[in-house]
């Protein structure tokens, strides 16, 4: 019998789990690793890389390596890779495909069914690509199923008063914040808010440039842009601040970064807590005030929370939780299992779809508002592309809601819905999800004819969108599976699993037997 498991898909390490006895558990590595680094790579003789060993080999040769792909989910564009290039949803089909196996090896069994989980604040287009991702892997993906969410879903939930909490997720690319209610078996996320370029890499990158300013200043004479010693300092950088979680200070020491005629140059230097908590305290800054927006969605102030739970593996940064003890007076924060609880709570979701008795019932919402472009005419003329909101952010789901809308012209024959989500009152500054027409309209002096447009969300994250013109009863209906239009078609899925299915049986050859490594571009589209 197959096991449902389930997946958190990071951005600097990546897990999966599974239900036993009642209880979820993090599936190790042969070595006993619970961690897989989200990082692919190429190695010198063409084999694939997948976890520590391409993560080893980053520094030394970044053209041949991926890392941090999650922040690229949902992009059209493609990154390069020994030269080859591929899909954001290739390289994450990768890391599952690791993950996949490695759960197969561990439980004896196939595994053909996941949830994989997502930061709460991705878009529709960033969760069809992480979906896409599992399904190039070889898998069926349940549910995406929002970061937070998930790790409040392993909280201790046996207080039947209830508990509000507020579930704070910062990680390697993304942050998220969600108030959480918890009564008994029921989990019920009541807001969200967060940003989808925030974490442990910007946290890297700042101190990288650093490190570079050091060099520089030590030896009078700028270092070259070169992709390795990029790729060594940011390395670096990630390593010392690592070390500043635990220790106030840090000498760090990287060899020949460059040279001055026949004589090497090197870096090393000194840093303290201090230093680096200046650099991210005004990203950090950005967290705190997420909080307030999402406490502000619930109907909630700091009073109201039971307590704040930490997650993700960057708030073991000190500052963190000083910042956000001083930011919510009064509320217990803690640290609970930060790398492994998002994975835990998958893999608890994953039992109840899977229809395994499981005390646990989850209420969710939804991430952004969703609504449609429309025009208004003032005195100094009308004002199209104006965003009107049907469905707000933080909306319980399943839900249905519809709003009247009217015609601007007489005799009007047709109305376009242009449907798109996102907060600007610019429809045009909001991510488009599809469009539609609903034609052949009754002749009637402007305003007279009426649209009626609903927006039905399901559990699935699938929204129709129907219009319908209320004398005639003629309506037009379009589904968003997710991203709409920007769903990969049938025969790019198929050429991207035969990829990493090329690439994953590619791994038991030995490099000398000169397997050739597969283009995924060279079969023509279709």
């Amino acid at each position: 019998m197959a096991t449902v498991v389930g997946i958190d898909l990071g951005t600097t390490h990546s897990l999966v789990a599974a239900l036993e006895d009642g209880q979820p558990w993090v599936i190790p590595d042969e070595e006993g690793e619970l961690l897989l680094p989200s990082v692919v790579g190429i190695g010198p003789g063409g084999d694939l890389l997948v976890g520590a060993a391409a993560r080893r080999q980053a520094a030394a040769a970044p053209e041949r390596t991926v890392r941090s792909i999650k922040r690229q989910m949902g992009s059209e564009g493609t990154v390069a890779m020994a030269e080859k290039p591929y899909r954001p949803q290739e390289i994450s089909a990768l890391i599952l495909r690791t993950l996949k196996q490695r759960a197969e090896e561990a439980l004896g069994e196939p595994v053909e069914q996941a949830v994989i989980t997502v930061p709460a604040y991705f878009t529709d287009a960033q969760r069809q690509a992480t979906k896409e991702a599992g399904e190039i892997a070889g898998l069926e993906v349940l549910q995406i199923l929002n970061e937070p969410t998930a790790a409040a879903l392993v909280f201790d939930r046996r207080d039947d008063n209830g508990q509000r909490l507020l579930v704070y997720d910062l990680g390697g690319g993304t942050f998220d914040v969600s108030i959480v209610e918890i009564t008994g078996p029921v989990t019920e996320v009541l807001a969200s808010h967060g940003n989808n370029r925030l974490g442990g890499d910007d946290f890297d990158r700042r101190l990288q440039r650093l490190l570079v300013e050091r060099f520089e200043q030590a030896h009078g004479l700028s270092l070259p842009a070169e992709a390795v010693l990029e790729a060594r300092l940011l390395q670096a950088a990630e390593r010392a601040k690592i070390q500043l979680s635990e220790r106030t200070r840090v000498t760090l020491r990287e060899a020949f970064l460059h040279s001055q005629g026949d004589t090497p140059l090197h870096l090393e230097t000194e840093l303290v807590r201090e230093e680096f908590e200046a650099l991210i305290q005004p990203l950090l800054a950005e967290t705190l005030m997420a909080i307030d927006r999402a406490l502000a969605d619930a109907g909630l102030q700091a009073a109201d929370l039971d307590r704040a739970i930490l997650v993700g593996g960057s708030t073991r940064i000190p500052l963190v939780q000083e910042l956000v003890e001083a930011h919510l007076p009064g509320v217990a924060v803690n640290s609970f299992e930060p790398d492994r609880c998002v994975a835990l709570g998958a893999a608890l979701q994953a039992a109840v779809l899977d229809g395994q008795e499981v005390e646990t019932f989850l209420v969710d919402v939804t991430p952004h508002s969703l609504g449609v472009a429309t025009a208004m005419q003032t005195e100094q003329g009308l004002i199209p592309n104006i965003f009107s909101t049907i469905l707000p952010r933080n909306t319980v789901i399943p839900a249905s809601r519809s709003r009247l809308y009217y015609t601007m012209h007489d005799n009007q024959k047709l109305v376009r819905i242009e449907v798109s989500q996102g907060e600007n009152l610019n429809a045009e500054d909001n991510i488009p999800l599809g469009n539609f027409e609903v034609a052949g309209l009754p002749a009637k002096p402007a305003g007279d004819v009426a649209i009626e447009v609903q927006f039905s969300f399901d559990l699935n994250g699938i929204l129709t969108v129907t219009a319908c013109e209320t004398s005639s009863g003629r309506q037009e209906q379009l589904v968003v599976n997710d991203a709409g239009t920007q769903r990969l078609a049938s025969h790019q899925l198929e050429r991207s699993r035969d990829l990493v299915e090329s690439l994953f049986a590619a791994l038991g050859r030995e490099a000398g037997e000169g397997e050739a490594m597969v283009d995924p571009e060279a079969e023509p589209e279709a």
